[in-house]
């Protein structure tokens, strides 16, 4: 691989993550949410949809979240926001919620505030969630050794020549 196409392709890289977030900072501003694309990381809402699944979400104004709307909400000590459905609104105005594959509620999901809520589910992209998933669950984990390999493997590629020309 010669410099200018090695140039090239972190161009294209580089543009693709630019685009990639111009894309998600306007659907943030058109969805009326921080958070317009979820990737689903567990199989607590089959069959409605799946680990892997894509949701694309719209924000909702408070007091307009119904029983039986699947919002999408961040929980204090977890990472990951949670996908639910809306099982019931409380008399003080919070949310329960629970998966469709669970039994029951968690002990977080009984009182959901509405400033938790990043908004509810108005599309589902089978599938394409496995890249994020993929990169959270693999290579993020193993980026050591994965570095270390990509180190090994590019010094004996791009070094090959140097030991032919001996």
């Amino acid at each position: 691989m010669n410099t200018d196409s090695l140039k090239s392709n972190l161009i294209y890289i580089v543009l693709g993550v630019i685009l990639a977030f111009a894309i998600n900072q306007a659907m943030a501003f058109s969805l009326i949410t921080d958070m317009p694309i979820v990737a689903v990381e567990s199989n607590s809402m089959v069959p409605t949809f799946s680990k892997g699944d894509i949701l694309i979400l719209h924000g909702v104004p408070t007091g307009q979240v119904s029983v039986g709307d699947i919002i999408v909400f961040s929980v204090e000590d977890q990472s990951t926001p949670i996908v639910h459905r809306v099982i019931n609104v409380n008399d003080d105005g919070t949310y329960k919620t629970k998966g469709d594959a669970n039994s029951g509620s968690l002990s977080f999901e009984t009182s959901i505030q509405p400033s938790q809520i990043h908004g509810k589910s108005i599309m589902i992209v089978p599938y394409v969630g496995w890249v994020k998933i993929g990169i959270t669950e693999f290579v993020l984990p193993n980026a050591f050794l994965l570095i270390v390999m990509i180190i090994v493997v590019g010094g004996i590629y791009f070094g090959k020549d140097k030991i032919y020309k001996r």
